[in-house]
């Protein structure tokens, strides 16, 4: 994973190297991206040998074929340089390095990066380097580790850096945290970032998002729950978008924070950044467990609606039950019996049974809960039985029920509550022949 972006401007790699020392080249670019600040004009400097004009103009040549993408041209017009200088003319080592450095800057443009790393080395390699030259190459070199992903080589590279460069910007800390994290040397990246926070406040400068991003990952990864949690409430806040809010749904709930977790998705949800089927589910199970029904019904029955959460039977059944445990029977049965219909499954038909049977929808219960027997009964058929007998009674149908009932009676789960209602059915059918036969009297 790369969090932090690596420049790909070769000019601002490689042509401010030379810039630093040579002001004035025609072409450069003074803008390069700086890492560090410049050293204190009191403090001691290097003493360097001097570059002659002559293989100034020489540069200069091979600087304008390099910016009209003339690799080749520009390659040969080092080598003619190479060439014209030899014996006692020979290019010092200032010279050399300007020469590399170019090699650097158009083996990079073509994306030759370990050509580009050899070049650099050479330059690194020549002895009395100037200190700007030397600070940026391991910079640029560090960089195209990271490119090559040489993890070990940028993290040491950067290390290298640090010694000679004064006053690094807060974005090379943070370089290295990169390094050390892909290296798995997680506290040490951890140290790393937090000196970049420091290095930014000093200068008045706000912490980037990546720079969390990539402590969230660190501890994550180091198994610090809770400082996840930390850094995820911190991105939240400041960059509010609907995977820092998820994120921080799932860390409160490995935190066993119900009532946070609860809120962080409901923000993410009104927020219309939760769309997904998997998600709005979710949503749904998280209202239902904080005793929010209604709340969870209204999600599925939005995403039903808008065809974001598919109308399976369990999808459908969950629906239903929301509806039902919200005391919206009504709204529940159409659901609970599509979600039967689907799945053809005995358990919710014995569901739709008993709420068909609260709302003494009588002839449905009965033949929802005969579905229900023929394929099982669902969990408890028992059970079923018992709320078919009820429904029959209810129509009338006095011997239908008390058959029922007696099926009932042979489970031990419903033998009490069915011994009762066969007693009460005894009464029912007798006294009105008793009636009967007083009257005939």
């Amino acid at each position: 994973m790369k969090q932090i972006t690596i420049s790909r401007s070769a000019r601002a790699l490689v042509m401010g190297l030379i810039l630093s020392a040579c002001p004035g080249l025609p072409g450069t670019d003074s803008g390069m991206v700086q890492a560090a600040e410049q050293k204190p004009a009191a403090q001691k400097t290097r003493r360097t040998p001097a570059l002659r004009n002559e293989v100034y103009e020489k540069l200069e040549l091979a600087q304008q074929a390099a910016e009209a993408n003339d690799f080749v041209a520009a390659e040969r017009a080092l080598e003619t340089l190479q060439r014209e200088f030899s014996g006692k003319r020979a290019l010092n080592s200032y010279e050399l390095a300007n020469v590399y450095n170019f090699y650097a800057f158009i083996y990079y443009s073509q994306e030759k990066y370990q050509d580009a790393i050899k070049a650099y080395e050479k330059v690194l390699a020549q002895p009395e380097l100037p200190e700007a030259m030397e600070i940026g190459t391991r910079y640029s070199l560090a960089q195209l580790y990271f490119v090559i992903e040489d993890w070990p080589h940028a993290a040491t590279m950067l290390k290298s850096w640090f010694k000679v460069a004064p006053n690094p910007a807060p974005d090379a800390h943070v370089l290295l945290a990169q390094a050390n994290y892909q290296l798995k040397a997680y506290d040490e990246a951890l140290r790393n970032i937090e000196a970049g926070m420091a290095e930014a406040r000093r200068r008045n400068q706000e912490p980037k998002e990546n720079w969390y991003l990539l402590m969230r990952v660190l501890y994550y990864e180091k198994g610090d729950i809770r400082k996840t949690t930390d850094i995820l409430e911190i991105l939240a806040r400041k960059w509010p978008k609907k995977d820092y809010f998820v994120q921080l749904a799932g860390m409160y709930g490995e935190l066993k924070n119900d009532k946070a977790q609860l809120g962080a998705m409901e923000t993410a949800y009104l927020s219309g950044w939760i769309t997904g089927e998997r998600e709005l589910v979710n949503m749904a199970y998280l209202y239902l467990g904080a005793d929010m029904p209604y709340k969870a019904a209204r999600v599925l029955d939005k995403g039903v609606e808008s065809k974001q959460v598919k109308a399976t039977a369990k999808n459908l059944e969950l629906l239903g039950i929301s509806y039902r445990q919200a005391r919206e029977n009504k709204r529940a049965i159409p659901y609970l019996e599509r979600a039967a219909k689907v799945s053809d499954d005995g358990e919710m038909w014995a569901r739709l049974a008993n709420i068909q049977l609260d709302e003494d929808d009588n002839a449905k219960a009965v033949d929802a809960a005969r579905k229900s027997l023929s394929l099982g009964g669902g969990r408890r058929p028992d059970n079923t039985r018992v709320v078919l007998g009820m429904a029959l009674y209810n129509m009338g149908k006095l011997g239908a029920a008390r058959d029922a009932f007696l099926e009932a009676r042979g489970d031990e789960r419903s033998a009490k509550i069915a011994a009762q209602w066969l007693k009460f059915l005894e009464h029912s059918l007798v006294a009105p022949m008793y009636e009967w036969l007083k009257s005939m009297a």
